[in-house]
């Protein structure tokens, strides 16, 4: 949700069910506006067969807050948005709380610019880790922050409008998955309500994101394996077309990931996990 993989791909779906007054969704924020984000994510993993079955569940959680500084219209088309990270939390099973403070501290203050076309969509992005930071962090950062952007049609919507966009499959922390063949996930957004409050008009929309059923390969200890996909998340956003700014979000949503590699003999790996990322506009 938001933000925050490779940019999306629009797959833009003529309008449908849709009644009453219709906008244009466009991504214009005016120049020089500062907008202060919380950013939550909580996951839950669990492990029902194969070699780690007998681990106990696995609690993951991070927060991130950062600012959104509008810069302006970027040289090639789009708006640049500088980034700042200005604290982060995170609870690791197995780790010490104490260590994970220590490694997020280094990203205190760290800069990314970001560059979004017209539609909200992530068309450049130049995030520097810090030296020292483990690789992985920054990429659970950056991910949390792609997964929270969307991409708007290009034609104006009424309540009950829907559009589908494509997007990567949520398998950055898999080594060896070659998503490729499977293809991307699927998110379909419909317009729930339109909201005017003196200037301002925003738009909340519905969410929903379905994963492709056919097989992911994978390489396991150097050998081949192949993984399926199960689940689907579901949330809401709603965006400010006047601010050009997210104002909340939502997702969650139950996945099932079932491995099967020579390096698990005849019993394949089944996980489920369970995840809810949140996004606040801050006074």
């Amino acid at each position: 949700m938001a933000h925050h993989r490779a940019a999306l791909l629009l797959l833009a779906l003529p309008a449908c069910g849709g009644g009453g007054p219709k906008v244009a969704l466009r991504f214009h924020p005016p120049a020089g506006a500062v907008y202060h984000y919380a950013l939550e994510q909580r996951t839950q993993v669990s492990i029902a067969s194969g070699p780690l079955a007998a681990m106990a569940k696995q609690q993951l959680f991070m927060r991130v807050q950062y600012t959104q500084t509008v810069k302006g219209p970027a040289s090639g088309g789009g708006t640049e948005v500088d980034v700042v990270f200005e604290s982060m939390t995170m609870e690791v099973p197995g780790v010490s709380p104490d260590l994970i403070a220590r490694e997020l501290a280094k990203m205190k203050g760290t800069r990314t610019t970001v560059v979004y076309d017209a539609r909200g969509q992530i068309v450049r992005s130049d995030f520097t880790p810090v030296p020292g930071l483990p690789p992985e962090m920054a990429g659970e950062v950056a991910t949390s922050l792609k997964s929270m952007t969307l991409g708007f049609p290009d034609h104006p919507v009424g309540r009950g409008d829907s559009w589908t966009i494509t997007t990567e499959l949520p398998l950055g922390q898999v080594p060896g998955a070659n998503t490729s063949e499977a293809g991307p996930a699927r998110t379909t957004l419909t317009v729930r309500e339109i909201r005017i409050a003196g200037s301002d008009t925003s738009v909340v929309l519905d969410i929903k994101t379905a994963f492709p059923t056919g097989p992911i390969h994978l390489t396991v200890g150097g050998q081949s394996g192949t993984l399926k996909l199960e689940g689907e998340l579901a949330g809401h956003q709603q965006f400010s077309i006047s601010r050009g700014a997210i104002l909340d979000g939502a997702i969650k949503g139950a996945t099932k990931m079932n491995v099967t590699a020579a390096l698990f003999g005849s019993q394949a790996m089944s996980m489920a996990s369970e995840t809810e990322s949140s996004i606040f506009l801050l006074p």
